[in-house]
């Protein structure tokens, strides 16, 4: 990373997870290796899941301090999303939420980015997307910027090999979420398009079971790495024909209460999710389970996927309150508007019975 970091910056911030870098020793690996190639590097290793606006305004005024002129993101999805925020958010004055919700212009000079996952997962290395929760309103929201494409973008599967059981199936299951979403809900097919992320299910759908039965397999996790820089990408929907990721949508609320992880919430509502969806798409359903699955049914294809790599979970088990549903749907829709690009009305009642059928 050293040599890379070096063509781009000489001043670094180092973004990072709550000492699960350093556990592992790769935090100091890399550190390290940056050092060595003569970049100056100051590790903020704060960021909590589901990122906090907090911490990211926190992380930018480190990053101004510093004069930093690259920012580089070392993690799963939260780390890396963070280290989206301070890279906008440093170039001024203004806090991070400021330009999710005001979608302000950038007035000063914007650090570079790198951007290095450990975990195959939320894709946000190759996209320009960062998930950002506001934990005084709990509303998790989606900013997307130019300034939050990566100059370098460093996969390395080796790096996953630490990753223990769970989190890798919830990472697989968030990559499994970004394809299957855009597939059922798509208006048009292409033949493009479908290939591309029927190809990329059928490697998440395989693979993941393999990497959990030996989490060694490091063919397989190659695969998972892979599937995860192309699901949330461009990539995935070259050829046009995508559709929208409902499910991200109705499931952001959750973790933007509870703190749940990401992948438990999409567990948890994606059976529901498809339910919901297949009566005004049912063909796309039986293309998913003949050639994803090489089965009739989709959902219970779906299904039995899920129980085989122990992700098939309730929102009663992970501690969502049944009082609080009605709320949480209100705000899905405040915080997610693409929802009214679902093929059916995705309103506060419809979204709220899909959580009570997911508890």
């Amino acid at each position: 990373m050293g040599s890379e970091a070096r063509k781009i910056g000489r001043r670094a911030v180092l973004v990072t997870g709550i000492s699960s870098m350093r556990k592992t020793g790769v935090l100091d690996r890399v550190a390290k290796d940056l050092k060595a190639s003569g970049v100056n590097v100051l590790v903020f290793d704060k960021v909590e899941p589901n990122p906090r606006a907090s911490t990211i305004d926190e992380g930018s005024k480190i990053a101004r301090q510093e004069k930093a002129d690259l920012i580089i993101g070392l993690g799963g999805g939260s780390a890396m999303d963070a280290a989206k925020g301070i890279v906008l958010a440093s170039s001024g004055t203004e806090p991070i939420w400021h330009y999710v919700v005001a979608e302000a212009e950038v007035k000063g000079p914007v650090p570079s980015l790198i951007l290095v996952p450990t975990i195959a997962a939320s894709g946000s290395e190759a996209n320009n997307g960062a998930v950002i929760t506001n934990w005084n309103t709990h509303e998790k929201r989606v900013l997307n910027s130019p300034h939050f494409f990566a100059k370098v973008s460093i996969v390395d599967p080796d790096l996953t090999l630490t990753l223990p059981e769970k989190p890798t199936a919830q990472g697989g299951v968030d990559i499994f979420c970004h394809l299957v979403e855009s597939y059922l809900t798509a208006e048009e097919s292409s033949p493009l398009t479908d290939g591309i992320m029927e190809t990329t299910m059928r490697m998440v759908v395989e693979s993941l079971p393999q990497v959990l039965a030996s989490p060694n397999n490091v063919e397989a996790r190659t695969r998972l790495s892979w599937a995860s820089a192309i699901a949330c990408s461009q990539f995935a929907t070259l050829g046009g024909g995508a559709g929208v990721m409902t499910l991200h949508g109705v499931e952001h609320p959750l973790s933007g209460y509870y703190d749940i992880a990401h992948g438990d919430g999409l567990a948890a509502l994606l059976l529901s999710w498809m339910k919901y969806t297949f009566p005004v798409k049912g063909e796309r359903f039986y293309s998913l389970g003949g050639k994803v699955f090489s089965e009739t049914d989709g959902i219970l294809a779906t299904e039995k996927w899920l129980e085989r790599v122990g992700m098939k979970l309730r929102l009663s088990a992970l501690g969502i309150e049944s009082e609080r549903l009605e709320e949480l749907a209100a705000c899905a829709v405040i915080t997610a508007p693409w929802l009214k690009h679902h093929p059916r009305l995705l309103d506060i009642a419809n979204i709220k019975q899909l959580y009570q059928d997911s508890y």
